[in-house]
Formats: C-alpha cells, structure tokens, sequence
C-alpha cells in the first residue's frame, strides 16, 4: 500500500508542478472548462499534500479523511490517463488509459463536474523514423491528425465542460502530456501548427441524445415492423383457411376463389415475412438458370469484409507486425480484396445480359417505353433497402459509436443528412465525393452508371456477336488509355493503402475518385460480365459430356484432345487469377515501380481477373468443372447469394460494432485468429441484420415494384390493342 501512495505521490507531483494558465490563454478556453481543470488541479495538489504527509510520517491511518474522500476523484481522473505502452519498438502509436475509469469519475462538492474520455494526437516526427526502417513502410510520411497513417495519440481524461478546441489550447499550453517539444517548454500560446507538440483532440461521445429525424425513423421502422407482423399473421391464417377448404370444395375453387381476392389485400401481403422467408430459401428449379452464381457473390462479400477489416487495423497498437506482413506473399489475398468489388461488377454485367437479352428484340429496342422500364426497374428495385438503410445509418449509425477506440466514422453519418440525395440519385462518386454518406455506397453508384451504359452494349449484340464484341473491345480499350493517362500524368500510387500511407490528400483524392471509384475506369469486368452473359445465352442448350472411362482405355483420341483443351483453360484461369493477386508483391514489399508499370498492372490485372471469371462460370455451367462446379452449385449457397446486396449495406457498421466492443486498442495476431475472432462474427452478424433487412424491406418492395412493372406493361399493351382494334 506505501508503495502505491509513493507512486500515486510522483504521478500527482509531476502534473501539479505544471504552470497555471496565462491571462492571455483563459480569453481564448471558455470559462467553465478553465474552472474546472483549476479545480481539478486544486484537488490534486490537496491530495498531494496528505499523500506527502503519509510518506514521511509513516501514518497512513493518520490522514484527513474528509480531505481524502473530497478529491480523491482527481486521482482516479488522472490514473486513468494514458502510461507509457509497451511494445514501443513495435510502434505503438496508440497509448490508452482506462476508458471506464475515466467516465466513472464524480466529484463528491461538484455534482455537475463530469469527465471525458479523449485522445491527444501527437505531433512526433515519425516518417522520418520508418523510413529508416524497411522498404515496406519507406513511403510513409509524418501527418499527424486523426486517421493518419503515423497517428500517435495518448488518451486524457477532462472535464466535460472542455470542448476539443478548448483542450488542444490547454495541452498545447500547460505541462500535462510527458513529453516536451520547443514550443511547450517556451510556453508559447500558438505556435506555428506544425510545431504544435499537440496537433489534434477527438473525445469520444459519451451519451446519445436522440434528435427529432431519430423518433421519426423510430415511428416509420415500428409502423413498417407492425405491417409486416400483421400480414404474416394474415398469411398464416389465410394459408390455413384455404387449406381448409380444399380438403371441403376442392382445388379448383380455391383457385377461383385467389383470383377473385387479388386488389390491395395482395399488396398488403407483399409485406408477409412468413411468404417473404419462403422466397429467400425457395430454391429455383429453372435448368437454364446459372449455377455458382451465388456462391461467387457470397465469398465474394466475405471477401469484402475481411478486406475492410484489414483497413481497421490500420489503429492497432502493433503496426509494425501488420507492416511486416507485406513480406509475405500469402497475405495478398488479403490484402488484394479490391477484386472481390471486381467480380461484382462481372456478375453484375452477367446476369444482366443473360437476363435481359433473351427479352430484347430490335424491334422493341426501339420502343422508348422499354428502355423507361429498363430503367425505372433498377431505380425501383435497389432504392427501397437502399435508401431505408441510409435513413437507419444516419440515425442509429451513432449508437455503434462508443467505447474508446476511434473506429466509427461520425462524419460519414452526419453526412447522410446533409448529402444522402445524392446517394439517391447514385452521383455520390462523381459530385464532391471526399462529403460521401455511407463511404462504401461508392459500389452503387458505380456499378448503376455502368447500368444506365449497358443498352449501348446491350443493342451492339442484338445485331450479332461480332458488333457486340469489338463495341466491348472499344469501351475496353477507351478506359484501359484513360487508366494509363492517370497513372502516368500524376504518377499514381497503385493502392488506396499505399496512397493513404503517403498523407498526401491531393493523391488519395485522384486516386480514390478518380481511379478507384470511376465507372469509366471499373468498367471492364462490367463488360466481360456482358460478353459472357451472351455467351453463356448462345451455348444454352449445349451440354459437353466428358466419358472419362472412354478417355482412360484410349478408345476416343479426340476426347483426350477435348480434355487437354479444358485442362488448358483451367490452367490459364488459375494462372491469370493468382497473378493479378499476387504479382503486386513487390510493390507492396516496397519495390519501386514506374508509373507505366503501374498502370499497366491496374489496368490489366482486372482484365485477366474477368477472363479467369468468365472461365470458372462457364465450366461450371457446361460441366468441365468436377467437384468444384458441384460445390459451387450446392442449393444452400442460393439464399446466402440473396443475403448479400443488405448484408454489404450494413457490413461495414457491424465490423466497427464488433472492435468497438474491445475497450483496449486492436491489437493484430495473425490471419487465423482475425478470421476467428473479426472476419467470422461480422460476416454472420451481417448475414443476420441482412436476413431482417431483406424481409423487411428489399423483398416486400420487389415484389410491390413487380406488381407495378407488370401493370404498366399490361395497360401499354392493352392501349396497342385498341390502336390495333381501331386500324
């Protein structure tokens, strides 16, 4: 026990002895928050003093305890300051107190005296420092802030009553941190900023105060919530109704009797999640449907996810092992996750054309009425979930935003009240992309402008495979010379990860908004996407047997022929997609590449990607594929596959949810164990959150916009009759 009042004695001793606040600097603090800290300090030093008499009196017994018990509260205020970490050697850039002990401080005289849990970021010469370090973290630069690559920030517990702005003048100002620069020991009220010893504070929230927009989307959930459950009540009942009646008048009645029911209690059904959970699970038995679809689109999420949980390390304590992965070659899978986005875009363009061309003639290509259907089906079909989950964001997103670690992107929801229409008009990557809602809704609105695109590409094939596919070599070729003028005139970083490592914000705005977001320049694998639906349309009917008894008694040499040529393809599918994932090895290692390298590699890689894709859909669906093609189509992938256009709307709040539930800072083991303990419980946790998302919103308005569609054709083909009828 004397060992800690002697240590508690140092900590006090060293803080108190720091200067009070020049006249000067109290014009620039508001009143209340200099108030308090000089209370708090008052408090420390009373402390202080008892502690002092119990070290040398020997009599602990003998101490004041109404003194004791009146500022006792200041010692647990700064105990739960930040300590020097371990690991330093490592670059633990995040040094963290006790977050609970901080928000557990009362002052017995002061009941409005409350603490906040915040960070100071440091202004330290860093870069300069890895640099020297390995050829891995070579590009890194000194940017001090929040969010920045080279962040060192340690956490302080204030008063409540201090505003962000207010600490930072404090800090920059009083001895309180352990460390020192020029400026603080001079006392200089404002230095230049990049002397500033303090550069940045960010305190975490400490409550939620719901606004007005929250009790109205509260309201609009619990009416939506409160249809669906009575409509699965009315569904159930009249299932068994209908049941019932079978068994007394027969199947043919009971048809009769459907049809003449159908008008607004069919649309209220649309929200049954007991008809609607059916549909999630039902399984199609069409032949021509294509298989391994859904499986691609399912780990092509997890994909995803692991990928932006590989982002969230970035605020781990241990930056150096994260760093040192980018030796090892196995890690690129991981780190390569921007093809998993790529391979949406293909199945995107995939389903579409299959989908959609056997529909589409030249005659009703030139029917204005289809392409406003075209249209207003995608508009109708993605926005309903879409635009509800921004809503939810927006207002529930902040109650993920707790704990000590600054994970959740608050910016990010506030901005969804402010520039959420653009998201509905899906421009949120064109117009003034650095203010976006929902960072990772980019996805959307790329891939519906590649949409709004695809009838030029769409009509090309209707007049044979030959235009369709040099206006896809056009389109290609257009966008692969305008990746190369972008890498070589600013002389681009290859990924977001290496230009974030820069701290330059003008490349990461080029790179990320111009590059990696653009359709004009993700559009590739759109258009193979394409290529292959119409493929995949033409050879339907044709089914390739492979006898491999034939083959292996060596009675059929053009079999054996036939199957070298498949084993080729396999070959050069597997070659191309593992080199487009790890070829970046060395760049990543810290190689230098030219800007033509670079280029070459973005633009390319994607393009190999996409063959490699294409491929894998057609062997599996003309049976060259084996046990791959068999697990690939296994039914349970089908309502996973339908899971994940909700289940990414909500990943990214989840796997923030998920390391904000650690009160100490992330700290990065390996693979096995982030898959174990992140990437797993997010993905199933989003599988969760999606399942009620999608029986709430994204199939109830399907089924409302098919309804709608249907009726518009019909009525437009009515009136043609008429004409006709007129004529």
């Amino acid at each position: 026990m004397n060992s800690f009042f002697l240590f508690s004695f140092i900590l006090i001793f060293n803080f108190t002895n720091g200067q009070d606040f020049d006249d000067s600097v109290r014009k620039l603090i508001t009143e209340k928050c200099i108030k308090d800290i000089d209370t708090w300090k008052k408090s420390l030093r009373k402390l202080s003093a008892e502690l002092l008499q119990c070290g040398k009196l020997q009599a602990c017994q003998d101490f004041k305890k109404q003194t004791l018990h009146d500022n006792i509260y200041s010692l647990y205020q700064l105990d739960s300051f930040a300590k020097l970490p371990p690991n330093l050697l490592g670059f633990n850039k995040v040094w963290s107190g006790d977050y609970d002990e901080c928000l557990e401080v009362e002052n017995p005289n002061d009941n409005t005296y409350q603490t906040q849990f915040c960070w100071a970021h440091l202004n330290l010469p860093i870069g300069k420092i890895l640099a020297k370090s390995g050829d891995a973290v070579k590009t890194v630069s000194t940017t001090c802030g929040a969010g920045k690559p080279t962040d060192v920030k340690m956490s302080i517990c204030m008063p409540r009553s201090c505003s962000e702005h207010d600490l930072k003048l404090a800090l920059n100002h009083l001895r309180i941190l352990p460390m020192t620069t020029k400026e603080y020991l001079n006392h200089s009220i404002v230095p230049v900023d990049d002397d500033k010893f303090v550069c940045d504070v960010t305190c975490r929230p400490v409550n939620f105060e719901p606004d007005y927009l929250f009790w109205i989307v509260t309201v609009i959930l619990g009416t939506i919530t409160f249809i669906c459950v009575v409509a699965t009540i009315a569904d159930y009942y009249q299932e068994v109704e209908n049941e019932k009646m079978e068994m007394s008048l027969g199947e043919k009645t009971i048809k009769e009797r459907g049809v003449s029911e159908e008008g607004l209690f069919k649309y209220f059904l649309a929200f049954s999640m007991l008809s609607n959970g059916r549909s999630l699970m039902r399984i199609s038995k069409n032949l021509n449907n294509l298989k391994g679809v859904e499986c691609i689109r399912f780990i092509s999420f997890t994909w995803v996810v692991s990928g932006h949980i590989w982002g969230t390390w970035k605020n781990a304590d241990n930056p150096f092992k994260i760093i040192d992965i980018l030796k090892t070659r196995s890690y690129e899978i991981w780190l390569n996750a921007f093809f998993s986005v790529d391979t949406f875009f293909f199945l995107s363009g995939l389903m579409l054309s299959y989908s959609f061309l056997p529909k589409l003639s030249k005659r009703k290509a030139m029917d204005p009425m289809v392409w406003a259907v075209f249209y207003l089906h995608r508009i109708l079909r993605l926005t309903p979930a879409y635009l509800s989950f921004i809503i939810f964001y927006a207002t529930y997103g902040p109650l993920t935003d707790f704990g000590p670690n600054e994970l959740v992107r608050r910016e990010d929801m506030e901005n969804c009240k402010k520039y959420g229409w653009k998201n509905l008009l899906y421009i949120n990557n064109i117009y003034e992309p650095r203010k976006n809602c929902l960072s990772i809704s980019w996805y959307m609105a790329s891939d519906t402008q590649m949409y709004l695109f695809s009838p030029l590409l769409l009509v090309a094939f209707l007049f044979g495979p030959i235009p369709g596919i040099l206006f896809s070599i056009t389109v290609i070729v257009l966008s692969t010379f305008l990746n190369y003028w972008l890498f070589l005139h600013y002389d681009l970083p290859l990924t977001l990860i290496q230009a974030y490592m820069t701290g330059d914000e003008k490349i990461i705005h080029i790179l990320q908004d111009f590059v990696y977001e653009a359709a004009y320049i993700r559009i590739p694998p759109f258009i193979f996407g394409i290529v292959m639906g119409y493929v995949m349309l033409k050879t339907r009917d044709i089914k390739i047997h492979m006898n491999t008894v034939s083959l292996f008694s060596g009675e059929l040499s053009t079999l054996s022929e036939f199957q070298s040529v498949v084993f080729a393809c396999w070959l050069v599918s597997f070659i191309l997609s593992l080199g487009s994932i790890f070829t970046i090895h060395s760049y990543n290692r810290g190689d230098y590449w030219t800007p033509m390298q670079r280029a070459s590699y973005y633009g390319f890689s994607r393009i190999a990607w996409s063959i490699s894709l294409s491929w894998l859909i057609f062997a599996i669906n003309r049976g060259q594929s084996g046990l791959i093609g068999k697990f690939m189509s296994l039914s349970f992938w089908t309502p996973l596959g339908k899971l994940t256009f909700c289940a990414y709307l909500c990943h990214i709040m989840i796997v923030n949810a998920i390391f904000n539930l650690e009160r100490s800072p992330p700290h990065f083991v390996g693979a096995f164990h982030t898959y174990l303990t992140k990437v797993i419980p997010s993905v199933v946790a989003s599988c969760v959150f999606a399942t009620i998302w999608t029986l709430l919103f994204e199939i109830p308005f399907a089924k409302l916009e098919s309804y709608f569609i249907l009726k518009l054709v019909s009525r437009k083909s009515s009136e043609k009759k008429k004409e006709c009828t007129k004529i």
